[in-house]
């Protein structure tokens, strides 16, 4: 690759520095257009050496740009490192040092507002969830185009973020309502993060699953710059590819990101396009951060900048310490958050087991150089002092924010820490979130027992687990163990009090049970999520037969700012209570107009109840159908269209139901369920024989 120590090119590029850039008239202000390919290491594409998948689009957009060898991301996680490029500063000073809990600081202007303010229109297309604009992320911009479908935590990971060729589509179309006037626009790509699931073509271009994602999103990259050359504005654009973090694919035992600051997880592609493809095809060696594209945007467009630029680094070769942090353990885990400080050759890790190592030898960092290199590793700790700051803990996220980030597979609760506390080095844990990762496969395969056996053995080695605790009460509850789903739960709140999704849990649980604690229970949700709390207070008053308190609690969970959806089912439940089935189906359609892409099993059960009870028999069975083609394993759509059947003397297609349920939800719940329908038909019979089948296969 060609190098920038050229004299000549020196003196090309000292015009460009940010005190001596002359401002840009309104008409030569470039378009700034900015792509992130998120998840991406460098270490993986053909511009920097690799030969495990191609890259065409990159390749050529790679001969018109300067690459950057050695650039890095100051945290491994895609919300602060999105903050730390769109504000050039620590993460410390945007306030951002996790992917949940925290909103941008107020105090750190972002480039979108400050292009805004120069004239420039601004737009956004992002293509996941963490980077929803109620973070802050999107200040500044004009349109920030966050729709993503994100579904519940059981959902699969397409609806919860949006393919690159939607986000591209919306780009495209901001790109050309405002191709006449300066412009930022900025792309968000999400495919190369896990699940690695590319489509064919991309599936057979390589042979690991992560390198087809690249292939794919590649494909998508070169669409939309075929895009802007085809409309005359690629060629006087600056513009700046990159990603935010790279992947851990088991280099040091993460198979994603977050926990570790090794290089695979912090190296990251930067290729920057100057207006005319100036300095076309060259490289540059010295270390670049992401902070570094703030001052150079400014730069460019013309703005004041006083910090050193990517165009100053390609001119004045520079040797630089580059941060990076990660408290995503100690958040999430309990374990120890880690420091690291870079020159591009040396690479110091401060971690309860501190280390270094030598880059230039032993690029992929299996070897710790510590004690051999001590004068070294005290440089490098001591640069990181100023750096390294504290951080409060996370505040409550609303727990539909928790399950939306659960199911894009983040760690959504947080671990309690004492300050000064002396925390496991992740270095020594890390294999628990493999564990974590085959249990959570397990539960979603509907394999309770086994998930149930691998969870209990990760919690009583990481008690902190939050989300561990979480899917050992929702397991146990799957299995009809209520006291067992109750106690975890609980112990999870004790480790995270502010987790008030598991007080909601909880609540859930205790509802037929003890309605008193379950209302106690939500009382604790009252501040931090006041839709889901009142829902179940209104819940609990309907329990309790008082229909008065509980439509007063269902609207006024209607009137907070959450949740719409499952508020206005409790309604229709009331209004059903209230024999007004009419009401009730108003109430469902409200419903089912908030319902995004997955429909709440309850939504067509209570439909079918309200149809039956207008004598709409026909209708009810489409909807107890429905109800069950939804949820599938759930026993109270069988039930309600085993009665409508036996009520309309089907009995041979009653039966069948109940077989079905049987075979549908074959657990204790299920056995129960069919006993209790076939009770109320006065079948004691068939109650007798199922009651002792659930007593054979169950025997505890």
């Amino acid at each position: 690759m060609r190098r920038l120590w050229i004299f000549g090119l020196v003196i090309a590029l000292a015009g460009c520095r940010g005190g001596e850039h002359r401002a840009a008239t309104s008409s030569e202000r470039p378009p700034v257009i900015i792509i992130s390919i998120d998840t991406l290491r460098s270490d993986h594409l053909p511009a920097y050496g690799y030969r495990g998948v191609a890259t065409p689009a990159l390749d050529r957009f790679r001969r018109d740009a300067v690459l950057f060898e050695r650039a890095y991301s100051l945290c491994p996680l895609t919300l602060p490192s999105h903050a730390t490029l769109f504000t050039g500063k620590l993460p410390a000073d945007t306030g951002l040092r996790d992917n949940v809990g925290f909103t941008l600081n107020k105090d750190a202007p972002t480039l979108a507002e400050t292009l805004r303010k120069a004239g420039y229109r601004t737009g956004a297309a992002v293509s996941a969830f963490v980077l929803r604009g109620a973070t802050g992320i999107g200040r500044g911009f004009e349109t920030y185009d966050d729709r993503i479908d994100a579904g519940g935590s059981e959902q699969p990971m397409a609806l919860v973020q949006r393919s690159g060729e939607a986000s591209a589509r919306v780009a495209q179309a901001f790109v050309e309502a405002h191709a006449n006037e300066p412009f930022f626009a900025f792309l968000h790509l999400y495919e190369p993060h896990a699940p690695y699931d590319a489509p064919e073509p991309y599936r057979s271009q390589a042979k690991l699953p992560y390198d087809a994602e690249i292939a794919h999103a590649d494909a998508i990259v070169g669409s939309f710059l075929q895009f802007l050359r085809d409309r005359g504005l690629y060629d006087r654009a600056l513009i700046v590819l990159l990603s935010d973090h790279g992947e851990g694919l088991g280099d040091h035992g993460e198979e994603e990101h977050g926990v570790f600051l090794y290089r695979e997880a912090i190296q990251v592609p930067l290729l920057v396009k100057l207006p005319g493809s100036r300095l076309a095809g060259t490289s540059v060696a010295s270390p670049a951060q992401l902070t570094d594209v703030f001052p150079t945007v400014l730069q460019q467009v013309g703005l004041p900048s006083t910090s050193p630029t990517l165009v100053d680094l390609a001119s004045h070769p520079m040797t630089r310490n580059i941060y990076s942090e990660t408290l995503y353990p100690r958040f999430h885990f309990g374990w120890s958050e880690l420091h690291s400080m870079t020159d591009g050759s040396q690479h110091a890790i401060r971690a309860p087991q501190p280390e270094l190592y030598d880059l230039t030898r032993d690029p992929g960092e299996k070897t710790n150089v510590l004690d051999a290199s001590r004068r070294d590793w005290t440089r490098l700790n001591a640069a990181m002092d100023p750096l390294v700051r504290a951080s409060s803990a996370p505040a409550p996220i609303d727990p539909e924010e928790a399950a939306k980030l659960a199911a894009l597979g983040y760690v959504s609760s947080s671990a309690s820490v004492s300050p000064g506390e002396s925390l496991p080095d992740p270095k020594t844990r890390i294999a628990s979130l493999a564990e974590v990762k085959r249990a959570t496969a397990l539960y979603r395969e509907g394999r309770y027992e086994d998930a149930l056996a691998s969870l209990q053995r990760i919690a009583a080695e990481n008690p902190r687990m939050v989300d561990v605790w979480e899917m050992l009460s929702r397991a146990n509850a799957q299995l009809g163990r209520v006291d067992a789903a109750i106690r975890a739960a609980k112990d999870g709140l004790r480790v995270a009090p502010d987790a008030t999704h598991l007080a909601i849990d909880i609540a859930n649980l205790e509802l037929d049970r003890d309605p008193a604690d379950a209302a106690a229970h939500a009382q604790l949700a009252l501040r931090s999520d006041p839709s889901r709390a009142h829902d179940v207070l209104a819940r609990v008053a309907l329990r309790n037969g008082d229909l008065d308190s509980a439509e007063r609690e269902a609207r006024a969970a209607l009137s907070a700012n959450g949740e719409r959806v499952q508020p206005l089912l409790t309604l229709a439940r009331i209004q059903i209570r209230r024999n007004d089935p009419a009401a009730a189906l108003s109430s469902l359609d409200e419903a089912a107009c908030a319902t995004g892409a997955t429909v709440p099993p309850a939504l067509p059960l209570l439909r079918g109840d309200a149809f039956a009870r207008l004598g709409r028999g026909a209708e009810a069975e489409a909807a107890f159908r429905e109800a069950i083609h939804v949820a599938p394993h759930d026993p109270a759509a069988y039930q309600s269209l085993t009665v409508l059947l036996a009520s309309e003397g089907r009995y041979d297609d009653a039966t069948a139901t109940i077989r079905a349920l049987a075979a549908a939800a074959p657990t204790p719940a299920g056995y129960a369920a069919i006993v209790q329908t076939l009770t109320t038909l006065g079948d004691e019979e068939g109650a007798r024989f199922w009651a002792g089948e659930g007593r054979r296969r169950f025997r505890r």
